[in-house]
């Protein structure tokens, strides 16, 4: 007789919607099948004759874990979470094959189902760190299942060998099932009041503040102070962009408050240069603020006080001394362009550059406007393709305990600033530098991306209970046939408090006051009611 054990989820992917949230949780659900058997005789004679086993316990888990590996750094792992169920409740539960001949030699199966609740703030699966032949490195999630059972006995041996092997049959043993693993994926669900149709988010304005730095050691003349001072600059680029966007639209507008008409005829704006980069750190230790900030396991439950259930092979080479151990508390970071390499980074404004010239001559608040899309590349040819520093691929903005990922846009404004007068002035240059967050999110895969996002509100987690009043009605055009319709239903923790009480929405207002009636308006209404139900009577 044989037992073997499966995990067979109902999705293979689990999709959180929105930033990490500690008071969020999800619903991992599926069933554990367990397969018996029947037992037949040592030499393959004669029927198979019925088995029987006593399932004492049948634990589900889900664990998240991170391992980082590489060179400088060497092997690091901590486990986000270990999730476990037990589905065998009270007392053990006996399980039996068939006992017909014709059917004795398929096994039987009995599933049973599982529902694990996951928490809303883990990291989403991504791989990183050293690629190599031991296996994946990074953020993983998984399932695991362990069935405890006992043989018992049959009806009578059928052979001498079943005689000797019965004080064995009868002891507690296990079955494991193989690993399955469960994506994480975190989705930001597009804005319905996106401002541009060229971008799924809406955008926001970066009021800038010009500062004069003088620098050390350069003879050229700089801009006075004072006028400087008196430059604005407002910078307008959505709030996040869709790794899956092609371009982002940016606008900057310009200009002056409080200038005389003869210093704004001089002061002139050439051009701009703007830089898009991608910053990765990885750490030997996990981050401290993610500590604080998420509930990670104790140091009781973290590797090597307590072993990852799927640890990288690379855990052991290190533990035994085949590897040297790099120093502790190492940070690696390096920072690339995410700007293709044919696009050009250098703007020139049209015109001779005064754009500022008439600012003084109206009482109207006027700017000078100049808009544009920046392109994004996904992917940069590397030199060496075996060397994992070198790949350089647009990255979802992000933290987990060994890496993160931030991105920046840099924009650089060359103003002049006219000394003397003539054809060929003498004129002082400054350089003016902004560095502006930008945030790069993963949009669910549920979008259509032949309609415009702000026609209506997406059938997702936050567009159910934040941005639409009403539950979207489902249609083809947003769900994927492949998605089960529970990725489009809203999370618990958006529906009932942590205590298990439910949400009242207050924007929904309460009916107006209206006093109680008197007991002459009592009367008066009982009667109408009476005399209305005679009429209808007599109608009748």
């Amino acid at each position: 007789m044989t037992v073997s054990v499966e995990i067979v989820p109902f999705a293979d992917s689990l999709d959180m919607y929105g930033d990490p949230d500690r008071s969020a949780a999800y619903s991992l659900s599926g069933h554990v099948a367990l397969s018996l058997s029947s037992t037949t005789s040592i030499f393959g004679y004669g029927y198979a004759r019925p088995s029987q086993l006593l399932l004492s316990s049948l634990v589900v888990t889900f664990e998240g874990q991170s391992e980082m590996v590489a060179e400088e750094i060497g092997y690091s792992a901590v486990r986000l979470c270990s999730i476990s169920q037990e589905c065998v409740s009270g007392e053990p539960v006996e399980l039996m094959t068939n006992d017909v001949p014709e059917t004795s030699d398929k096994p039987c199966t009995w599933n049973v189902v599982f529902n694990l609740t996951v928490p809303g703030w883990l990291p989403a699966t991504d791989m990183f760190g050293q690629k190599s032949f031991t296996g994946p490195t990074g953020t993983r999630y998984g399932l695991h299942a362990v069935a405890k059972f006992q043989y018992l006995p049959s009806t009578a041996p059928n052979s001498w060998f079943s005689l000797l092997c019965l004080p064995l049959r009868f002891t507690s043993q296990t079955a494991k099932a193989p690993r399955v693993a469960i994506a994480l994926n975190r989705f930001i669900s597009p804005s319905s009041f996106a401002s541009t149709s060229s971008s799924l988010f809406p955008t926001t304005n970066y009021a800038v503040t010009v500062q004069s730095e003088e620098s050390i050691g350069d003879p050229s003349p700089s801009i006075p102070t004072e006028i400087l001072s008196k430059l604005r600059v407002v910078v307008s680029i959505p709030e996040q962009v869709g790794t899956e966007e092609e371009m982002i639209p940016l606008s900057i507008r310009m200009r002056t408050e409080g200038l005389s008409e003869s210093e704004c005829k001089r002061l002139r704006a050439e051009e701009f240069l703007l830089a898009l980069d991608q910053t990765e750190k990885y750490r030997s230790v996990p981050l401290s603020a993610y500590s604080a900030r998420y509930p990670l396991p104790p140091r009781n439950q973290q590797p090597p006080n307590m072993p990852l259930l799927d640890p990288n092979p690379m855990q052991t080479i290190y533990e035994m001394g085949l590897s040297a151990c790099p120093p502790p508390r190492q940070v690696l970071s390096r920072t690339f362009s995410l700007l293709p390499t044919e696009h050009s980074r250098r703007f020139v404004l049209a015109g001779d550059g005064y754009i500022f010239d008439g600012d003084s001559n109206t009482t109207d608040v006027t700017w000078y406007s100049l808009s544009t899309n920046i392109a994004v590349a996904k992917e940069r040819e590397t030199t060496d393709e075996k060397d994992w520093k070198q790949m350089r691929a647009l990255r979802e903005s992000g933290h987990s305990p060994f890496f993160s990922v931030q991105h920046q846009l840099s924009l650089s404004l060359k103003c002049t600033y006219d000394l003397s007068e003539g054809e060929n002035p003498e004129r002082a240059t400054r350089h003016l530098s902004f560095n502006l967050p930008i945030r790069f999110v993963r949009t669910p895969p549920v979008i259509s991306r032949g309609h415009s996002p702000s026609s209506s509100c997406c059938p997702s987690l936050l567009s159910l209970a934040d941005t639409c009043s009403e539950p979207p009605t489902p249609t083809s055009d947003f769900l994927h046939p492949s998605l089960p319709y529970t990725n489009a239903l809203p999370a618990y923790s958006q529906l009932f408090e942590s205590n298990g009480d439910r949400k009242i929405d207050y924007s929904i207002p309460l009916p107006l006051y209206t006093p109680r009636p008197s007991a002459d308006e009592k009367c008066q209404a009982s009667s109408g009611q009476l005399e209305d139900i005679s009429l209808r009577g007599a109608m009748v």
